[in-house]
């Protein structure tokens, strides 16, 4: 299932309260942490653990602020629902970090 999530160095990220994680191998073939709320269940965020070093990914709808990163780019966008909602004139990558597509110098990614 899609969703909207934050990119943002795993850093910059802090929550409060208790957090449960669970492991993962990613279709890209990464170990991926997923961190829920242990109150309510609610994903949080994801991140890789195991391979190249990439953004941590924040649910949009987590953040105290959600207006604070607007949506500048979809990433692994054909595997989203065919009725998932792309605004006009936004990219749309087949993958997302680290692939070959993000890494262009001509890359969306390039103006976060």
């Amino acid at each position: 299932m899609a969703t909207m999530n934050v990119l943002f160095p795993s850093e910059a990220v802090a929550y409060s309260g208790e957090m449960t994680t669970m492991r993962l191998v990613a279709d890209s073939g990464n170990t991926v942490e997923r961190g829920f709320c242990s109150q309510c269940g609610s994903q949080m965020y994801s991140k890789t653990v195991i391979g190249p070093e990439q953004p941590m990914r924040v649910r949009a709808g987590t953040l105290d602020n959600p207006e604070i990163c607007p949506p500048s780019l979809i990433i692994w966008g054909p595997s989203a629902p065919s009725w998932a909602p792309f605004p006009d004139g936004m990219p749309v990558l087949e993958a997302g970090p680290e692939s070959p597509e993000w890494r262009r110098p001509d890359s969306p990614q390039e103006k976060l």
